[in-house]
C-alpha cells in the first residue's frame, strides 16, 4: 500500500460507555488461545456446512431480515478479574444446543495485554444475560468462540461467502458505541477477497476480507454481515479505514474463513498451524547482492535450522534463501508468517530456497508447535 491508512477496529470501548467511543486497535498476534478451563474436546460437533444453493427472499428485504436474525445478534461485555468492564463489541448465536456465539478475537482480548478477558455476559435482543465461557479465539484471523449454554433463539446460518455478489445488499446489525443494542445499517457488498495489514504485527495480513459500505460504529465488531437476499450471514464485522477523503470502508472476515476457524476452536479450543522449524530474517536488496542475488529477489534468509525439525529432515541449511512456499512467493505483500497460516500439522508443502546461487525445491511435512 502507498499510503499509511488508518485502521480502527470497532469491536470495544476501552473502559466501557463510561470510558467514552473510543476504538481500539488489534493486540498482537501470538496464535490460538484457549482458557485453562475449556472443556472443547475432538469429539465437539462442528458447525453446519454452507448451504449449497441459494434461496432467495425479497432481495432487499430489510425489514424481514432484521425481525427474523436480530434475536440471534449479542452484546459481550468483557471484565477483568475485578468484575469492572473493559470493552462491549458484539457477536451472533450459530448453535443453539450448545449456545455456541461467534465474535472477534479482540473483542474479548485484555485491552492492556496479549491475554483474554477474566469473564464475558452476553446479552441478546430481549435484555436476557448470560455467562460466556471461552472456547477459543484465533488473533491472526480475528476469529473466537464463546459458550453460553442452550438457548432458545434460532441460530444464523454462515453462508458461503464467494456465492455472494457485489452489489448485494447487505445487513449489519452489531452494538453501536456498545450501548445501543442491535443497531442495523445497510449497505452493498463493495469488494470480495480483500487483505489489510495487521496494525500490530507486519508480519501478519487479514486475509480474505469482505469490504462493504454499511456503516460499522464502534461496537460492532463481531456483529454479522447479512446477505439480505438469502439470509445468510457472509462475514463478520471487523474494522474499517478512517482516512481524509474516504468513505464506507468497512471490512469484515468472511463467513468461509470464520466457518474454518470456528471449527478448529470448537474442536480443540485452539488453531494449530503447521511448522517448519526455521529462524530468518527478511533478504533486503543489500542483503541480496551480498550474496550475488539480483537485487530485487524477494524472500527470507534462514538463519537457523531447529534439530530434529521438518525443516532439518528436508536438509535446509542456515544461509538458504526461502523465496516461494508453493507457488506463492514470499514478498512485502506476503510475508512468510501469512502465508503459513493456511497450512496445518501434516501438511506438506514445496519450498522454494537458493543455495549458493542455485535455485531448488525441497518438499517439507509441517510439524506441530513447540
Amino acid at each position: 500500500m502507498s499510503r499509511a491508512l488508518a485502521f480502527v477496529l470497532f469491536g470495544a470501548i476501552i473502559g466501557g460507555i463510561a470510558g467514552g467511543a473510543t476504538a481500539r486497535y488489534l493486540g498482537p498476534g501470538t496464535g490460538g488461545e484457549a482458557l485453562p478451563s475449556s472443556s472443547a474436546s475432538a469429539g465437539a460437533a462442528t458447525l453446519a456446512p454452507a448451504p449449497s444453493g441459494v434461496t432467495t427472499v425479497t432481495a432487499g428485504d430489510v425489514v424481514g431480515v432484521v425481525q427474523e436474525l436480530s434475536p440471534s445478534v449479542v452484546t459481550i461485555i468483557n471484565r477483568v478479574a475485578t468484575g469492572q468492564e473493559q470493552s462491549r463489541g458484539s457477536g451472533f448465536l450459530v448453535d443453539a444446543q450448545r449456545g455456541y456465539v461467534i465474535t472477534n478475537s479482540h473483542v474479548v482480548s485484555n485491552v492492556r495485554s496479549t491475554g483474554v478477558g477474566a469473564s464475558f455476559d452476553v446479552i441478546f435482543e430481549d435484555g436476557r444475560k448470560v455467562a460466556g465461557r471461552l472456547v477459543g479465539r484465533d488473533p491472526e484471523t480475528d476469529v473466537a468462540v464463546l459458550e453460553t449454554g442452550a438457548q432458545q433463539v434460532k441460530p444464523l446460518v454462515l453462508g458461503n461467502s464467494e456465492q455472494a455478489p457485489i452489489g448485494a445488499t447487505v445487513v449489519a446489525i452489531g452494538s453501536a458505541l456498545g450501548e445501543f443494542r442491535n443497531s442495523v445499517t445497510t449497505g452493498v457488498l463493495s469488494g470480495k477477497g480483500r487483505r489489510l495489514p495487521s496494525q500490530t504485527n507486519r508480519d501478519v495480513f487479514l486475509e480474505d476480507l469482505i469490504q462493504t459500505d454499511a456503516a460499522i460504529s464502534p461496537g460492532n465488531s463481531g456483529g454479522p454481515l447479512i446477505w439480505a437476499a438469502t439470509k445468510q450471514v457472509i462475514g463478520m464485522n471487523t474494522l474499517v479505514i478512517r482516512e481524509a477523503g474516504s468513505e464506507g470502508l468497512g471490512f469484515a472476515v468472511s463467513s468461509n474463513t470464520v466457518r474454518q476457524i470456528a471449527d478448529e476452536l470448537i474442536k480443540s479450543g485452539r488453531v494449530e498451524r503447521g511448522r517448519i522449524g526455521i529462524a530468518y530474517t527478511p533478504l533486503t536488496a543489500r542483503n541480496a547482492q551480498v550474496l550475488g542475488l539480483p537485487a530485487n529477489t524477494t524472500g527470507v534468509q534462514i538463519s537457523d535450522v531447529v534439530p530434529g525439525s521438518p525443516a532439518s529432515s528436508a536438509g535446509i541449511r542456515g544461509g538458504d534463501v526461502l523465496t516461494k512456499v508453493n507457488d506463492q512467493s514470499v514478498d512485502e505483500e506476503h510475508p512468510l508468517l501469512t502465508i503459513m497460516l493456511k497450512y496445518r500439522p501434516g501438511d506438506k508443502v514445496k519450498l522454494t530456497l537458493i543455495r549458493d546461487g542455485r535455485e531448488q525445491v525441497v518438499e517439507v511435512t509441517l510439524g506441530r508447535p513447540t
